[in-house]
């Protein structure tokens, strides 16, 4: 019987979103500083040993963002990795993201040739891959689905009518906003209502299993008539981030994170971290439409992470009232706009 030959990936076997966490771990844990590398899977909920995360590290290092394989004694942030995890601008971090995707010589190639063109489908990309790239024809499919996944996450691939465009690496497209962001739509005005933009979407709460606090976010959120979609952090789950979750902030308007307390984080040891590694995600995806709730005397270190990551943070015992901190920090970070008429 004939031995299957192992085949051999010129580019990165992960997205650029599925290795991000892995450089915005390193930002909070250690300011940017170089982790060890088993401390750096215990915050990821893995090990060292585990396939996964010794692929999204090679995967990491391809794209430029990090030094270090899982038998490194650490990994460290490069110059692009500190660009996209502490960015003095929005533009800094947008245009390290554009970099990082373009990084692999693979994917750059493969934007430059078609730069301004429709995004080609299989078998037509098949046949640039394997001819002007290199990839084994049996990994064509695979690596334009990477292709594709970054560059609509940095609006290297853009829509038009329709279609999927490769933008020129040159310029940047019309459209393009921050971080992949949209630009936001123009909001229709009616007279003293809370208005969402008028792209559909939803505003998601996302919080521990079980939390009081979210079923009352939810509700304050729904007499506003704003469509809300509510998600927990599983720790069951492999994933840093839950897939449902991740999917969900590509189609949200907007995010509100309820903080677990103290009590609850130290019965789930993992919770903090992912509940970290889901506010970074949002902040991310979209940018200032952040909001987190949380008990503020309780989680003192709070204040100054939200800073960094751009992100609106309320306190749920405010004098004010919980409707009145959060309508407030929902008009502030453009979720909803408040229009008379």
């Amino acid at each position: 019987m004939a031995r299957r030959t192992r085949l051999t990936r010129p580019y990165p076997v992960n997205t650029l979103e599925e290795v991000l966490p892995i450089a915005e771990t390193i930002q909070k844990a250690s300011g940017g500083h170089p982790v060890p590398t088993d401390l750096l899977a215990e915050s990821l909920g893995t090990t060292l040993k585990s396939s996964a995360f010794v692929q999204r590290l090679g995967s990491s290092s391809r794209y430029g963002i990090t030094v270090g394989s899982h038998t490194s004694e650490q990994i460290s942030l490069t110059d692009l990795g500190e660009s996209i995890t502490a960015p003095r601008e929005f533009e800094e971090r947008s245009n390290a993201l554009r970099e990082a995707a373009r990084h692999p010589e693979v994917f750059r190639k493969f934007y430059d040739i078609h730069a301004g063109k429709p995004l080609p489908e299989i078998p037509y990309a098949s046949n640039t891959l394997v001819r002007e790239m290199g990839v084994n024809q049996e990994l064509t499919e695979e690596c334009l689905r990477i292709i594709r996944a970054n560059g609509l996450l940095t609006r290297i691939v853009i829509e038009r009518s329709g279609s999927l465009v490769v933008s020129a690496h040159d310029a940047v497209p019309d459209d393009y906003a921050p971080d992949g962001l949209q630009p936001s739509a123009e909001l229709e005005s009616h007279g003293g209502e809370a208005l969402p933009k008028k792209d559909d979407g939803f505003v998601l709460v996302v919080s521990a299993e079980d939390d009081p606090v979210a079923s009352e976010v939810d509700g304050l959120i729904a007499t506003l008539s704003v469509p809300v979609r509510a998600a927990e952090i599983d720790v069951q789950v492999s994933q840093v981030i839950s897939p449902s979750i991740s999917t969900a902030l590509r189609s949200a308007r907007g995010c509100i994170f309820i903080w677990p307390g103290s009590e609850r984080i130290e019965e789930q040891r993992q919770l903090l971290t992912r509940t970290w590694m889901t506010v970074g995600a949002a902040s991310f995806q979209l940018g200032e439409r952040v909001v987190v709730v949380a008990d503020v005397t309780e989680q003192t270190d709070l204040g100054a992470a939200a800073e960094s990551l751009d992100i609106m943070l309320i306190d749920r015992n405010a004098d004010g009232g919980l409707f009145r901190e959060l309508m407030s920090a929902m008009v502030q970070t453009s979720i909803v706009q408040i229009s008379f008429g």
